[in-house]
């Protein structure tokens, strides 16, 4: 059975696409993995992106060049990949004003997380901090 590779929680540029690439780098180097997906908290007209860094991801695996693997401390925003299930179109832009509003806090461990449906966002924000999203905050 094939093994599909995807961090839906990476959330905006440029953490996104970070934490995508320490999963896949640490999976794919173990020989983990058949498919891959990059869901980035990005507008549709942007979307094509996640296919662009999933190839350059893959290839700098492939060519042997690894980043290295940052501790993560102070703030955390994860956000999910903008998908279809999405409730409210806004979604990408309230991630945005989040990111921009919390800047005083960047020196803090703290995540938050900014859901946009009702369908990953309950498993996705245990372990945050706070959490808002699908008409609700938490």
């Amino acid at each position: 059975m094939p093994i599909h590779l995807g961090v839906t929680e990476a959330g905006l540029l440029p953490g996104g696409e970070i934490k995508t690439r320490i999963a896949f780098e640490q999976l794919i180097a173990r020989g983990i993995g058949d498919t891959i997906r990059v869901s980035l908290t990005l507008p549709n007209d942007r979307k094509h992106e996640e296919v662009v860094i999933g190839h350059k991801i893959l290839a700098d695996i492939r060519e042997g060049r690894f980043r290295s693997v940052p501790v993560l401390t102070g703030l955390n925003i994860i956000s999910c990949p903008s998908c279809s299930r999405v409730e409210n179109e806004a979604f990408v832009d309230l991630a945005e004003k989040v990111r921009e509003m919390t800047t005083y806090a960047a020196s803090h461990d703290v995540t938050i997380a900014v859901m946009g449906c009702r369908v990953n966002g309950p498993g996705e924000t245990d372990d945050a901090d706070l959490a808002c999203g699908a008409g609700r905050a938490t």
